[in-house]
């Protein structure tokens, strides 16, 4: 095995583990999350889709990088949900702090501001390095397109 088809699998495995386990915690603490949801203004009134919304597409993004004939789709969602949550908590830190509610779940909630916006851009970094080796060829074999 190559060394970026490697590379490209160690991506695909901490996206994988960060959109499993940021939707289970999520739900694992419904009622904190609901509640964050709520009492943050750019969310408030949508609190009941979201609820369900976000865990949900954290979920097909995690399914869809599992199917490799399809892992380029999770990567895209990957990266654009991390660009939404990187911008979300720009804006929190240097423009309005005062909507400044984490709905993250787990050890992710813990960071600070500045220590969740590091974790975001390094992770939208590694979901656009993931669609790089993927659209270079490393990700499809277009004679099979299995599920292994």
């Amino acid at each position: 095995m190559k060394a970026k088809t490697i590379i490209l699998e160690i991506i695909v495995a901490l996206l994988v583990l960060l959109w499993v386990y940021t939707a289970i915690s999520k739900w694992g603490n419904h009622q904190a999350f609901y509640r964050q949801l709520s009492w943050n203004p750019t969310t408030s009134g949508y609190q009941d889709i979201l609820f369900y919304l976000l865990p949900g597409i954290e979920l097909l993004a995690a399914f869809l990088l599992i199917l490799k004939p399809i892992r380029v789709y999770g990567l895209w969602l990957s990266a654009g949900l991390m660009l939404v949550f990187t911008i979300y908590v720009f804006y929190v830190i240097f423009i309005d702090p005062t909507k400044a509610t984490c709905t993250c779940g787990g050890v992710l909630s813990a960071m600070t501001w500045k220590e969740h916006l590091a974790f975001n851009i390094s992770y939208l970094l590694i979901s656009c390095a993931g669609i790089y080796l993927h659209k270079t060829g490393l990700g499809t074999d277009r004679t099979n397109l299995s599920i292994n």
